[in-house]
């Protein structure tokens, strides 16, 4: 049952994703770009915006933030799908990425395998594209947590603790 809702759940933030991505304009033409495209780097740097619904594990928080790179300039939006802490100090978790920029726009779904035993932590990141910009590509990447953000984080429950990343997308 719990997978079931977890399933759901993902469902819904893909399609509220695609609705948000599809409501504003992409100046570079359809949500999907150029088809032709076989690579791409973006980066993010994002934070926490809601508590998590098991604080234990961090499934159920939401995260917004910025994005930049092959996308251009624009916003990031995630949710933690899934989560749990392994006796060994990692955290793995499922998480929706969204990624809207001036240029393109997708919804990646990722697996994440953050090492809670690193100063400063660190994760990484595999996963696919599952909607717009490169549909279908693989997704691999990393990111570092910053206990003091560079940049300003609106809404950040955790203060001023952010991550930042890149994320490598390839067909």
């Amino acid at each position: 049952m719990k997978r079931m809702i977890g399933v759901i759940l993902a469902i819904a933030v893909a399609a509220g994703f695609a609705v948000v991505a599809q409501a504003r304009p992409t100046p570079g033409g359809s949500p999907a770009g150029d088809r032709n495209q076989r690579s791409a780097d973006v980066t993010f740097t994002k934070w926490v915006t809601s508590q998590p619904a098991d604080p234990s594990t961090g499934g159920g928080t939401s995260m917004a933030g910025v994005v930049g790179g092959d996308v251009g300039p624009g916003a990031y939006a995630g949710m933690v799908i899934t989560a749990e802490t392994t006796s060994n100090g990692f955290w793995l978790g499922q998480a929706l990425y969204g990624f809207y920029g001036s240029k393109h726009s997708f919804v990646a779904y990722n697996f994440i395998t953050e090492n809670d035993n690193t100063i400063p932590i660190t994760a990484t990141i595999r996963g696919d594209v599952i909607w717009g910009w490169m549909k279908g590509a693989h997704v691999t990447g990393e990111y570092r947590q910053w206990d003091t953000c560079p940049i300003p984080t609106p809404g950040n429950v955790f203060g001023d603790v952010c991550f930042q990343g890149t994320l490598h997308l390839q067909r």
